[in-house]
């Protein structure tokens, strides 16, 4: 007979076990926020000014009928969108690097050979390291909300808020199914350091943290785009900067709005572009959760396959 009371005492002491690690080690939190730590180095230096700058030449004659707040609104909602949409990828990798670690270590040959089952510690890496994300995120996204509002006088709805926290989760299970889906092939601490600078290093590019993705080429767009990370990126854009959004169509003409709009899909990437059509906001969440779906599959199947092959 089954004990149900055991199997749950074990995942969730293997789930703090998990999350004590990443906790006690200062170096992987802090690699977990370099990349959101770079962002921000670069809006306060470039992007801010390039930025306003970039709104103020496109808007031409309606520019003069918007205060530095209502722009400011637009640009740093977009900075926090860029925080969060890198952070939910970042933070998972790192807290997933104690799979590659016990693996390399030989700590998980000691799991094999004790009587837990194989499902139940893969089970307590993807919960740990989803609770981890979500955390560290949520904690990023509550100073985005802060920052946003007392730099400006907008306000968000608790549907709007709710809703931030509630894609945040999505973007965390999304990086985690996927990234543990690319760490099944990584045996080494030395591969999995490597990957991880390389990740690091391109995400920002990637979700359009650093530089608008409609300004690469449409090949590249429709790359960087089919990435689950840059449609969740597409997501906190349609969501959080919509109420700076409505703010500065609510002070312009029917042809400055439309001038205005037109602008922001491309400057922002509320939307976004492959195979040269471009895709909107139900198009993202449809293929987010599809993306989970498809690499959770193939994380069981891996699984299955990899037990069989230990048998």
């Amino acid at each position: 007979m089954i004990d149900m009371t055991a199997i749950l005492n074990t995942f969730k002491g293997m789930t703090k076990r998990n999350i004590r690690v990443y906790r006690k080690d200062k170096m992987t939190i802090f690699f977990s926020l370099l990349t959101q730590i770079i962002i921000l180095g670069l809006y306060l230096l470039f992007l801010r000014g390039n930025y306003v700058d970039g709104i103020k030449s496109g808007m031409g004659e309606f520019a003069n009928l918007l205060s530095d707040e209502d722009i400011n609104s637009l640009v740093n909602s977009w900075l926090v969108c860029g925080v969060i949409g890198t952070s939910v990828i970042t933070v998972a990798l790192q807290s997933i690097a104690i799979i590659v670690n016990d693996r390399y270590h030989k700590i998980s040959n000691d799991y094999l050979a004790s009587p837990v089952e194989g499902h139940t510690v893969i089970l307590s890496y993807f919960t740990s390291t989803i609770i981890i994300s979500f955390v560290m995120s949520g904690i990023l996204l509550t100073a985005g909300f802060i920052f946003i509002v007392m730099d400006s006088d907008i306000t968000f709805s608790v549907g709007q808020i709710a809703s931030m926290y509630g894609i945040t989760a999505l973007g965390t299970i999304s990086a985690t199914t996927l990234l543990m889906f690319v760490i099944s092939f990584i045996k080494k601490t030395s591969t999995f350091s490597s990957f991880g600078l390389m990740l690091s290093t391109g995400i920002g590019f990637i979700i359009g943290a650093y530089i608008p993705v409609a300004r690469f080429s449409q090949s590249v767009q429709t790359v960087v785009n089919l990435v689950p990370g840059s449609q969740v990126a597409g997501i906190m854009r349609n969501i959080l900067m919509q109420p700076a959004i409505d703010n500065v169509k609510s002070k312009l003409s029917a042809e400055g709005a439309k001038m205005f709009m037109d602008g922001t899909k491309d400057m922002f990437g509320t939307n976004l572009n492959i195979f040269g059509k471009e895709v909107g906001f139900e198009f993202m969440i449809v293929y987010s959760v599809c993306a989970i779906v498809l690499f959770l599959a193939a994380n069981l199947l891996f699984y299955k396959i990899s037990s069989k092959n230990k048998e």
